[in-house]
């Protein structure tokens, strides 16, 4: 099965400049893979490549069901790792940091990645709320954990890696996310509870999660407009 890939402009849509590098310094790619070995080592690809004088660019990609750990987590206390196994989920440990996350092709990832020199977070993730009040999440807002929330649910986490001249920040967005199967992922597997298993150095937050779609003015569409609104508004990255 294809990954969800976005779908031309229609006519009313603003033009998405960012994708010609002629017109802004941000490359914008959009994966076509759905596997998440495959884009977690195309991400981190790029983000290494940044040392080498790479291409800003932003990245939009969807992974097939999976857990994606934060670089400095410990397994068995962030995730059933035997029920993982039994629904032939894969358990990856992601570059950057922060807590564990669950993918699904109802899931929208973007990333960041850019000099570090460059590097904004709070810009990043003001645009990211911005794309989001376009599609119609009027009261989306990020907080200082730079994850995104709309009232008391999260509707985006976010996680960064640094290295020499590289930035890479990226977040993943539920639209349309099998939110059963995650809380059921998102569980501390039972070797968690034995003293011989090291802590997380990094503890996830749990919170209570919610789907965008139905929030959007136009549930059947807000995942491609979202898209087109966050690559437009990337050419507004000063990028030095």
């Amino acid at each position: 099965m294809n990954s969800w890939r976005p779908s031309a402009p229609a006519a009313h849509d603003p033009p998405v400049q960012c994708n010609v590098l002629s017109a802004c310094a941000m490359r914008v790619e959009y994966l076509a893979s759905n596997d998440p070995f495959e884009n977690a080592a195309f991400e981190e690809r790029i983000y290494r490549g940044q040392r080498l004088g790479g291409e800003a660019t932003l990245l939009f990609y969807t992974n097939r069901e999976s857990v994606l750990l934060g670089r400095n987590q410990e397994p068995s206390r962030e995730c059933d790792l035997a029920w993982c196994e039994s629904e032939g989920v894969p358990v990856l440990r992601r570059v950057s940091g922060g807590g564990t996350v669950w993918h699904d092709l109802g899931n929208q990832n973007y990333a960041f990645i850019m000099p570090r020199r460059s590097y904004d977070p709070e810009r990043i993730l003001s645009i990211v709320v911005d794309a989001l009040r376009l599609v119609g999440v009027k009261d989306a807002f990020f907080c200082r954990r730079f994850s995104v929330w709309h009232g008391d649910n999260k509707i985006s986490g976010s996680a960064f890696a640094l290295s020499g001249q590289g930035a890479l920040l990226h977040g993943c967005l539920p639209f349309t996310s099998d939110l059963a199967r995650l809380q059921r992922a998102l569980v501390k597997d039972a070797a968690g509870d034995d003293p011989a298993v090291p802590r997380s150095r990094i503890a996830s937050v749990v919170s209570p999660v919610e789907n965008i779609a139905p929030l959007c003015t136009s549930p059947e569409r807000c995942r491609n407009d979202f898209c087109q609104a966050l690559a437009t508004l990337a050419a507004t990255i000063p990028l030095v």
